[in-house]
């Protein structure tokens, strides 16, 4: 660069002048006249001489004689027009023949300037000269900055467009027309939208001290689509606004960031869909979404039904929520259900954005799974509660158990007496209250029990013939399928509570006739307990209330049974779940496997 600055600089320091005439003692005048060290003089005797320099120098004049034997001044003149490289290079005719105006009219023709007669003043034709020479030199100047210009275009990778305030392409790089698929000269005079659509719009609002960048889309081939950087500066040049536009082409850039994107995308638990607003279908799904769909993806994107239905969480009659809201207008934590591909209902919170995408209009929706912080909410309630019915059952246990040993005492001995028969029912009525406040006591344990390292499977075995003996009594039948479970720590006393509370709900579940099963499995992290019943079933709306003290199923049911199960698992670091429908209803209880519990 600094080269080439210096010989901008220094550009035509000494230029070459051409003098023509076929008679010596003019040619010796001349170069009296012209003697400088600026100037290189080159002496030619006839036209065909002239021709012969001209070939291989490049001149900045050329001081032509008119009338010459054989090739003459206009002809030769005319020659020199014809080629390329010196049909520009200023040609001034020297004659004395004659001033007619028809003579002088031919010299213009041929491609002189101007016009010397003999004789001449040399202070005039020096001046003349000078004035060439220094045009030349402006002429020289311009063309260097040219060239440069055109070197930094062409080996620039990004386009450079120069247009006009209609958008009307003025210039243009060679980058340019490799970036776009055009031959660069073919795009003169063409509009810039052509390039790049609708940027003639934002050429206007670009101000003249403002340097713009845009990010848009591009045509290769008025076809293919391509990402760019559109830098727009506003400029002026004679009186004339004119924009500069350079083009980046960001492919690689885009990719790399969509590649970003799409990782933390797919990597992402929340569920996330893009969707067309014209035509609803799918653009663009992640793999939670697939995953919670069971599809592929090739049998999503472009799919325009539903593939996830929301329901409303507090619709208990599962109305979808596409009944009761507009699903394609924006939201944030809707609290929604939505059903995956088991048939299992999942809790969640729904946000739904509207955003412009490759200049299509699009609904990103996003749903969180919040069903395992839903669990441990519930959890935590129901475990408030139970706190509560424990510091209940602690007040009021010790304020009724002794009037009722005192009773029951009492009743014991009039027992002896005939005369009354309604003992034996306030007998039993008491054992039943005492019954209750036991069970009471049980719901309101905390404390953790004693444990030692049990057979699952031997503590059921051990209790299967009271469980067969009840069966019977009901005219029921019990099934056991047990599977191979490693020891755990355990409470056999409550675990024993435990089993009873539950086959005994499921035989009072059931019709006559009915059968219950209690299965043992194992896996590498659980050993799971399951009581199968075949009863009717639990309603929905209940599942979520099992455990609860109180509440219960069965007309004359306490609601505490199941409480005692829940508490005795939870001491046991276990987890009671439910699976219920018509044809009947599963109780599991979750042991973690080889740990301390």
């Amino acid at each position: 660069m600094r080269s080439f600055i210096e010989k901008l600089n220094n550009v035509a320091s000494t230029v070459n002048i051409l003098m023509v005439d076929d008679r010596l003692e003019n040619l010796i005048a001349l170069e009296a006249i012209l003697d400088s060290p600026n100037y290189r003089l080159f002496r030619a005797h006839s036209g065909e001489e002239a021709l012969r320099h001209v070939l291989t120098t490049e001149f900045a004049v050329i001081l032509l004689d008119v009338q010459m034997p054989g090739m003459n001044g206009f002809e030769t003149a005319e020659l020199i027009k014809m080629r390329e490289r010196s049909k520009y290079v200023p040609i001034i005719f020297i004659t004395a023949i004659s001033q007619a105006a028809e003579h002088v009219k031919h010299g213009y023709s041929v491609g002189a300037i101007d016009y010397i007669f003999k004789p001449f003043h040399p202070d005039t034709l020096k001046m003349k000269i000078d004035a060439f020479v220094q045009m030349y030199r402006y002429q020289e100047q311009i063309k260097l900055q040219n060239e440069l210009m055109t070197v930094i275009g062409d080996t620039s990778n990004d386009a450079l467009v120069t247009v006009n305030e209609q958008g009307v392409i003025q210039m243009i790089n060679r980058a340019a027309g490799r970036m776009f698929g055009y031959v660069p000269e073919k795009l003169i005079g063409q509009s810039i939208d052509l390039l790049v659509p609708s940027l003639t719009s934002k050429l206007a609002v670009t101000a003249s001290s403002e340097t713009k960048v845009v990010e848009t889309r591009a045509l290769r081939n008025a076809v293919i689509s391509f990402p760019v950087d559109t830098q727009i500066g506003r400029a002026s040049f004679a009186s004339s606004p004119f924009y500069v536009c350079f083009i980046r082409d960001v492919t690689e850039r885009e990719a790399m960031r969509e590649e970003r994107f799409r990782s933390i995308f797919d990597a992402t638990p929340f569920l996330i869909a893009l969707r067309s607003m014209k035509d609803k279908r799918y653009i663009n799904v992640n793999e939670s979404f697939l995953s919670a769909i069971g599809r592929p993806i090739a049998e999503v994107i472009n799919q325009t039904a539903d593939l996830l239905h929301y329901i409303a969480d507090s619709d208990d009659k599962g109305e979808m929520i596409s009944n009761r809201n507009d699903p394609w207008k924006p939201v944030r934590n809707v609290r929604i259900r939505y059903m995956i591909s088991n048939g299992d209902l999942r809790e969640g919170l729904l946000s739904c954005e509207i955003m412009q995408i490759h200049g299509e209009e699009c609904l990103l929706s996003m749903v969180i799974d919040i069903s395992e912080r839903t669990f441990l909410e519930k959890e935590m309630i129901r475990l408030d509660r139970l706190n509560l019915t424990g510091e209940m059952a602690a007040g009021i246990v010790h304020e009724i158990r002794n009037p009722m040993t005192t009773i029951r005492g009492f009743l014991q001995l009039s027992r002896n007496n005939p005369t009354n028969e309604y003992n034996d029912i306030m007998i039993e009525e008491l054992d039943r209250v005492h019954e209750i406040v036991t069970e009471f006591l049980a719901v309101g344990a905390t404390a953790p029990a004693t444990r030692q390292l049990k057979e699952l499977n031997a503590v059921i075995e051990t209790l299967f013939p009271l469980i067969q003996s009840k069966a019977l009594t009901s005219n029921h039948e019990i099934a056991l399928d047990l599977g191979e479970c490693p020891p755990l720590h355990l409470n056999e006393k409550e675990l024993r509570q435990l089993i009873l509370n539950l086959v005994l709900n499921g035989l009072d579940a059931m019709s006559e006739g009915g059968s219950l099963t209690i299965r043992t499995r194992s896996d590498d992290s659980k050993v799971i307990m399951e009581v199968q019943d075949q009863g009717s079933g639990i309603k929905e709306e209940f599942l979520d209330k099992l455990g609860t003290p109180f509440f219960s199923t069965k007309s004359s049911g306490t609601g505490l049974g199941l409480s005692v199960c829940y508490g005795i698992a939870a001491r046991h670091n276990a987890v009671i779940k439910v699976q219920s429908s018509v044809k009947g209803t599963s109780f599991f209880v979750e042991f973690n496997r080889l740990s301390e519990l």
